[in-house]
């Protein structure tokens, strides 16, 4: 990979995790609350434990798609796209006066996407060598 395309790569995967701290909202205020049962208290009692991980996944479902093929799966890319993810999802929420303890339950899953992101790339390059071994 040429230089200039390392370097692509690298903004690329920054600026889908950024995409991903905005677009968890977009995804929360655009689809669940509209298409969600009235039933369901998406702000209650599922909030952190069914509305966040599913707004979370459906923004990773677009961003780390795109990511995926821009080389997340190797740890360096990785990080930098956990850390852009949390950092942006980190000063929107500050922005929007969030507490801290509902700041870190966000950071937290986000944490656990990225750490499955590297386990599945674990697991996909374990696989590869045996296969090719």
């Amino acid at each position: 990979m040429s230089t200039f395309q390392n370097i692509l790569s690298w903004a690329g995967i920054i600026v889908l995790g950024l995409a991903s701290a905005v677009l968890e909202d977009l995804l929360f205020m655009n689809i669940l609350v509209p298409y969600a049962p009235i039933s369901w208290d998406l702000t209650g009692n599922l909030f952190w434990v069914f509305t966040v991980p599913l707004a979370q996944l459906m923004a990773l479902a677009v961003t780390g798609t795109l990511a995926w093929f821009l080389g997340l799966r190797q740890p360096a890319r990785l990080i930098a796209f956990w850390a852009s993810w949390t950092g942006g999802r980190a000063i929107m929420l500050t922005l929007f006066n969030n507490p801290l303890q509902d700041i870190l339950i966000y950071l937290s899953w986000i944490a656990l996407w990225c750490a499955v992101i590297g386990l599945l790339a674990h697991l996909a390059g374990a696989g590869k060598v045996a296969r090719e071994g």
